[in-house]
Formats: structure tokens, sequence, C-alpha cells
């Protein structure tokens, strides 16, 4: 039988022994508060920032009287108190009606629907809403690539759960908090063996989240999702699929995923739905397949909520790019971005200004997805190369050997197939759900490029966050900075970035390890070739392009 438990949310993520990156309480940079919060025109409103702050997924990560009890490691004091959460990078969200308990942006509450208890755990907007500041200005980027450290979080959350299950004193105060008047010795006991259960599960995923001592810590604001989710899907099933992650990526922008035909920076998937699923089963969901026969017909069991995920995705098909604020960062020097258009048209249209598809089967046309190969782009290959060469042992369902796209593609259409089953969906309704696109996975070797709408929003650059600002990307390679520190929110409008300076808690990326490399992508005189786009700048060019990338 296989069986595939991905329980408390952070296990997708966990990094645990093999994370060098656990962020002491006291080490973390001064996280976004939202006192003062500017927020852009992107289209939305307070009720769609509610859905995609506050829905969930169907992920668990701690059921919530425990998350609301749990103190710190080092300290009485709770977990998640707003000054402990934004030290990862969180963004603080006062209470209201949709938050009474002041859960951070991006963590939901769900109710499990076998046992009424309440869990929280990551929605679309934990890693998929930025907050930036400047002269003290708070500034909200929905749908902008978040800034957050959740290895570190995840870790810090299971250490103090650790440590509480340890420490006689800290056990007696989270049980007297978290069972009130049922606490006695048969309900603590019981509360102790679910703890122990829960550790023993994030230990175990740990493991396989990270595989081992040579991944290559993510820090804030990237992920080898891809790679995690690949290891907790399928090494269960069979312990030789786990790999190693050393492919972080950065979490991508949203404001015009749903336009596209292909998704993530490989351009691997098709489907907005399976597209969600997945990304939901990696980030932490209770989902068991099982075989139903000796066929390839599976059992499912799942905590996801597809009509959730479908209910997310209509509000990021609402979402607009952010445009430059001229009244906070200066305005644009209309002359020079007249000459960046120029130079734009030139060398960088042809792979940023997508066309049209045909109309499919339905009538819908799409963005296609200008795929660019590695050997051409030249900038990291891991996380392409390793999506690309990954197998998956599927003998228990009777399907053997099969690539890793193949074996997502299967394992997310029998979570659909399921769950559009249990909601009675008539064939117009799925398609509307599946985006009127079928669930096509594919593997590449190339990497996505991007419209660059609102790309002043989303710094570092490049598909892994190895090149700090705008200005630093249409350098030579030789010329970037090849150690920088993330987790800053204070952006730098000159460069078009964030500031990068060490600052306590933050994280060094150094650019020679494995998955950071930040060459490639470089405009440099000689053959257009291993990473060379186009000609050399001078410095004038470079500030015209940067000013031009302003205004999109």
């Amino acid at each position: 039988m296989w069986g595939i438990q991905n329980g408390a949310l952070a296990l997708a993520l966990l990094a645990a022994s093999g994370c060098a990156h656990a962020i002491d309480g006291a080490r973390g940079p001064r996280g976004p508060r939202t006192r003062d919060v500017v927020y852009l025109d992107q289209g939305w409103g307070d009720e769609e920032r509610r859905i995609f702050y506050r829905v969930s997924q169907g992920t668990r990560l701690l059921p919530l009287s425990w998350f609301l009890a749990l103190e710190r490691e080092d300290s009485e004091a709770r977990f998640v108190a707003s000054d402990h959460v934004t030290r990862y990078g969180f963004i603080e969200d006062p209470g209201s009606k949709s938050n009474p308990d002041r859960l951070p942006v991006g963590v939901a509450r769900d109710v499990d629907a076998a046992t009424g208890e309440v869990y929280v755990g990551f929605t679309c907007g934990t890693c998929h809403t930025r907050q930036i500041s400047y002269r003290g200005a708070k500034i909200r980027i929905d749908g902008g690539p978040a800034n957050i450290d959740v290895v570190a979080f995840t870790d810090a959350v299971f250490g103090a759960l650790d440590r509480t299950l340890k420490t006689p004193e800290k056990l007696d105060r989270f049980a007297r908090a978290v069972l009130k008047d049922d606490r006695g010795e048969a309900s603590v006991r019981a509360l102790r063996a679910h703890m122990e259960k829960m550790l023993e599960g994030a230990r175990l995923r740990a493991f396989a989240g990270g595989a081992g001592a040579h991944a290559t810590v993510a820090g804030f604001g990237r992920l080898d999702a891809l790679g995690r989710a690949g290891n907790l899907l399928l090494g269960q099933l069979d312990p030789k699929s786990l790999r190693v992650t050393n492919a972080p990526v950065d979490y991508p922008h949203l404001w015009d995923a749903p336009t596209y035909d292909w998704v993530q920076w490989n351009g691997s998937i098709m489907q907005p739905m399976t597209r969600n699923i997945a990304e939901a089963l990696g980030v932490g969901t209770h989902t068991q397949l099982v075989p139903e026969s000796q066929g390839t017909r599976v059992h499912v069991q799942s905590s996801i909520r597809v009509d959730n995920l479908h209910l997310l995705e209509q509000q990021v098909e609402k979402l607009r790019a952010p445009r430059w604020p001229e009244h906070l960062f200066g305005r644009i020097d209309q002359e020079r971005a007249a000459r960046g258009r120029l130079l734009y048209s030139a060398h960088c249209a042809k792979c940023h200004e997508p066309e049209l598809t045909p109309p499919n089967e339905h009538g819908k046309r799409l963005r296609r997805a200008m795929m660019s190969p590695l050997d051409e782009i030249g900038t990291d290959p891991a996380d392409a190369v390793n999506f690309n060469e990954r197998t998956a042992d599927l003998g228990a369902l009777g399907l053997g050997r099969m690539g890793m796209a193949q074996a997502l593609a299967f394992g997310t259409q029998a979570l659909r197939d399921t769950k559009y089953e249990a909601y009675g969906l008539s064939p117009e309704q799925r398609l509307a759900w599946d985006g009127y696109r079928p669930n096509v996975w594919r593997a590449p070797l190339a990497y996505k490029a991007r419209d660059l709408r609102g790309i002043w929003a989303t710094a570092p650059y490049l598909h892994n966050g190895s090149v700090p600002s705008l200005y630093e990307l249409l350098l030579p390679a030789d010329r970037r900075s090849k150690r920088f520190y993330r987790g800053s929110t204070e952006f730098d409008p000159r460069r078009v970035g964030l500031r990068v300076e060490p600052l306590q808690g933050g994280f060094e990326l150094v650019t020679d390890l494995t998955g950071n490399s930040n060459a490639g992508h470089e405009y440099r005189d000689g053959p257009r070739e291993k990473g060379v786009i186009g000609p050399a700048l001078t410095e004038d060019e470079r500030w015209d392009l940067v000013e031009y990338l302003k205004t999109l």
C-alpha cells in the first residue's frame, strides 16, 4: 500500500538538521509591520485580500490551540507574538473579523472535517505577499514574492514544540492553555502522545525535505519547492527516490500567472488546478493515495480544499501588476526612460513580450511562455536539470519507473478526480475549475522568460534570486555581487532592489554554491552563447534601461 502523509505544513519545507539557518528569535531582522501600510492599486480591495490572506488550502501546521499556546524555545513568551514571527519575514496582520487570532498574513484557519479540530496552515498569501519599506513607509505588494524564511520558521515551530514536550514547566503551561477545563491526567497524557507523534513525523519528513547535508540553504524568499515536494511525495514510497535539495528558487510573482500557457520557473505545468494541488501538497496537507486494486486507479484521502483553490485562483485573475509609486520613490526620468525603451525593444522584447497562442479547443487564447534553453540563457541549471533527470519508482501502483513530471501528473490527477467527484461537479464546471487546460506536465531544460510588468517590485533577480538589483542584472556576470545578504525589506529605488548590507539575522547568499550561481543573462561583447544574450552596455545605457523598467 502506498501511503503519503504530508502532515504538518512545515514538514514539506523543514530542513531540520540539514538546515544551517535556524534563526534564533534574537537574531532575526526587523520584520514588516502593518502600521501605516500603503496599498498600491492592483485591482484588489479588502475582500480579495481577505480571501487571499485567510482562505485555507487545507494545509496543516499545528492545531490552532497549540499554535496560540506555544512558547518560544528560549523563553515563556508566546511564539505567535508579532515581534517574533515578523523576524522570519512574516507580515503582521492586526485582528479583524476575518482574523480574530491576529495570525500573520497567509496563515489560515481550517477545520478538519473528520474530527472538527481547527488547524492553522499556510495559504497562497504566505509565499506570495510582499511588504517593502522606504523612509518609514510600508508598501504592500499583493501577489509579490514574499520575503519569508519559511524553513527557519517551521524549524523554530517544531523546535519550540520539542522543547515544550521535554520541559515540565513549559508542558504544564502549554497543557493548561490548550486543554483548559478539560485538563486532567488522562487528557495530558493524550496530549503528550499527540505531540510525540507529530514530532516523530516532523523528524522523518525533515530528513526527506532536506535529503542530506549537501542541501543548499534557501534563506529568505526562496525554496527548492519542486525538490522538497518530490522528496515528500516519493520518498516514503521508495527511499531511493530521495534527492538533495540544492536548487532553491525565488517565490514567483503572480499577477500575470493565470494568463500563461505554462507556469513555474521551468515552465513545467499547464493546468491551474493541478498546479495548485501540487503547491498545496508541497506545503503540508493530510493526504493518502492508496491503490484500489492491481490496476492504476487509486483511492485518495486528502485535506486539500479544491473549492478554495479555485476561489483563490479567481482572485489572482483579478490581480494587476503594481505601478511605480512616484509619490514614494521619486519621479521617473522620462528622458532616460525614453532612451531605455529603445534599448528594451532592441535587446529584451523578443523574450519578454509574449505572443498569444491560437485558440484551444475551448476557444481560449493564452500568452505563450517563452522558454530560454539552458545553454543559451546560461543561468544556474540546477532547478531545471534536477526536475528533468529525476525519476520515481511507482511500482507499488503497478506503474514502474517514470519521470518526475509524469509521476506528479498522475498523482495530482488522481486527487483532482476524487475531489471533483465528491463535489459533484458537472463537466462544464470541471473545465472552468481546470482553467480550460489539460493536466499536462513536462520537464524542459530551459527557463521561462516572464513579462516584465511590475518587475521593479520583485527583487532579487534571476530564477534563484542571485542578483540583488536590476542595475546589477545589466552588468557582466563577473561584476555582479558574489556574496550579499537577503532578509532586508528596505527598498533601493536607484538600483531597484532591496538593501543587501549585512544585518543581524539575515541570510548571506554565496553565489559559488550549487544552485546559487549568478551567471548568465548578461550583456557582454562576444558570441551570443553560454549566457551572453546581448552586447555590452555603457553605464548610461544601463541606467536608461533601469529607468524604463520602472515604467512597466
